[in-house]
C-alpha cells in the first residue's frame, strides 16, 4: 500500500514537470523546437488612440514590430508600475531585438490621463514605450476587444476614486495578431521567449 502511494506521488511529480516544461514552450531537452503560439482570431484587432503628442496613432502603424499592450492608469498605486517595470526588464533581457518590440500604455483613466500626463508618466520606465489615451467610449471598445475589464471604485481619499482593472499584457505579432496574455509578476520568463519566437520565426 505504502508503495502505491509512493509510486502515485512519483508519477504525479514527473507528470507536473512535464506539464510545466509544455507551458514554458520547450520540453526541456536540447533541441526540440517551441510549439508554435497561438492565433486567437475573436480577440485584439486595430485600433485607433491618442498619443502623448495628442495626435490619433493606429496600431496598424506598428506592423512588422511585435506589440505588448498593457491596459492602466497613471494613478494606479502599484499594479500598475510594477507591471511597467517588469516590463523594463523584458526590454533589457531582449537587447538588440528590443527595437523590434513596441510596448503600449493604454490609460483606462482618460478623464485624469490627459496626453500630457502619459508624456511625462510612461516613458519614466522606458524611453520607448508609449502612453494612450482617448474618449471613455473608445478606450472601453479597445479593452474590450481584447479582454480587459476595469471599473470604479470610490474610495474616501484625495484621489477619490481607484480603477480596478484587469492585470495581463497582451502579446500582438507583426501582423497585428493577438498572440496572448500574460502577467508581468509570473509569466516574464516565457513573455520574452514567446517574443523572441516571434522574432525569430516566420510564423
Amino acid at each position: 500500500m505504502k508503495f502505491n502511494i509512493l509510486l502515485l506521488l512519483l508519477l504525479a511529480v514527473f507528470f507536473g514537470s512535464v506539464s510545466n516544461a509544455q507551458e514554458a514552450g520547450t520540453a526541456g531537452v536540447s533541441g526540440v523546437e517551441k510549439e508554435p503560439l497561438r492565433i486567437y482570431e475573436n480577440r485584439g484587432g486595430d485600433f485607433e488612440l491618442i498619443g502623448p503628442d495628442g495626435k490619433e496613432i493606429s496600431s496598424a502603424s506598428f506592423r512588422g514590430k511585435v506589440m505588448l499592450i498593457y491596459f492602466g492608469y497613471t494613478y494606479c498605486p502599484d499594479v500598475c508600475p510594477m507591471s511597467l517595470s517588469h516590463l523594463k526588464v523584458g526590454m533589457l533581457e531582449l537587447a538588440e531585438q528590443a527595437k523590434e518590440v513596441q510596448v503600449l500604455f493604454g490609460s483606462i483613466d482618460p478623464e485624469r490621463d490627459t496626453p500630457e500626463k502619459l508624456k511625462d508618466y510612461v516613458p519614466y520606465f522606458h524611453p520607448d514605450f508609449i502612453g494612450l489615451t482617448g474618449s471613455v467610449n473608445d478606450v472601453a471598445e479597445v479593452a474590450r476587444q481584447y479582454g480587459a475589464r476595469y471599473f470604479k471604485e470610490y474610495v474616501e481619499s484625495v484621489e477619490g476614486y481607484f480603477m480596478a482593472h484587469t492585470d495581463a499584457v497582451f502579446l500582438v505579432d507583426q501582423e497585428g495578431r493577438y498572440r496572448g496574455r500574460y502577467k508581468t509578476e509570473w509569466d516574464m520568463e516565457k513573455l520574452v521567449s514567446d517574443i523572441q519566437w516571434l522574432l525569430n520565426s516566420d510564423s
